[in-house]
């Protein structure tokens, strides 16, 4: 079995579900964006709704899914944003509703960054998992200072996920207790998580396919799994790189990859 810790799957058609369980993905993250406009505040509601919504979708289908639900920098509402962090522990709140982010940088600046702590702290005081997203530009520099940020939050490390981790972030990212978030976007993306999962270890190495945004595909997690079994690597660490490190993160236990039930006869809503 595998899960999928970045699955972007409003765009994806029933066919791709079922392909998908097919072959072996047994779960999936799907996090909220910057795929909305304008950047109001009830537009991020709005966007939060149609987020969780799409997971509840996905579990009527038979493949277990949760959101995470953040502010992602590019949106962050010019009016409204108070309203917006007050009202999040109440969509946090929903069953379908796993984790907070992505929330991270991406210019940077004080506004930014305060909206990164808020969510941060925010995590901490519910106990939930936080996921951290990185733009392309400066990612290291970037990686450097969402790091230093975090150390101002009561937040276990462990339950950090930092996305779109390379051969120099990973690295960094371990060295602080953190989980690093493998994106397999790209032609390459797979060969390359593959490459990372066996020269570091599976240790705190979270896999995502980002499909359904981009080059994303759906199958990632199934191919990366096949190229590290040819590399040699044993199951416990296929295992552990493709679904157990991500249940860990997201505080999950096994058995919440059991589909719902359905009636004979009955469809699949949503």
């Amino acid at each position: 079995m595998y899960f999928d810790a970045l699955l972007h799957a409003a765009a994806l058609r029933a066919a791709d579900v079922e392909a998908l369980r097919f072959f072996g993905v047994a779960g999936a993250l799907v996090p909220s964006g910057d795929g909305f406009h304008p950047a109001t505040a009830g537009a991020l509601r709005d966007h939060w709704l149609a987020t969780a919504a799409v997971a509840r979708s996905l579990r009527a289908r038979g493949l277990p899914a949760w959101a995470a639900l953040g502010i992602h920098p590019r949106r962050i509402p010019r009016r409204g944003l108070a309203e917006r962090l007050a009202d999040l522990p109440e969509h946090l709140s929903r069953p379908e509703v796993a984790a907070i982010g992505p929330a991270g940088l991406e210019e940077g600046g004080p506004q930014e960054e305060e909206v990164f702590l808020a969510q941060a702290r925010l995590a901490a005081e519910l106990r939930l998992p936080l996921l951290v997203r990185t733009a392309w530009r400066a990612r290291e520099r970037q990686v450097g200072r969402l790091l230093t940020l975090l150390e101002e939050v009561e937040l276990e490390p462990g339950r950090v996920l930092v996305s779109h981790a390379d051969a120099r972030t990973l690295p960094v990212i371990r060295a602080r207790g953190h989980r690093a978030l493998v994106v397999m976007s790209g032609r390459a993306g797979v060969e390359e998580a593959a490459r990372l999962v066996a020269r570091h270890g599976a240790a705190g190495i979270v896999l995502g396919s980002d499909a359904g945004d981009g080059a994303g595909d759906p199958l990632a997690l199934p191919r990366v799994a096949d190229r590290l079994q040819r590399a040699g690597l044993s199951v416990a660490v296929i295992k552990r790189a493709c679904l157990g490190n991500a249940l860990e993160w997201l505080g999950l236990e096994g058995e919440a990859l059991t589909p719902p039930t359905r009636a004979p006869g009955s469809p699949a809503r949503g």
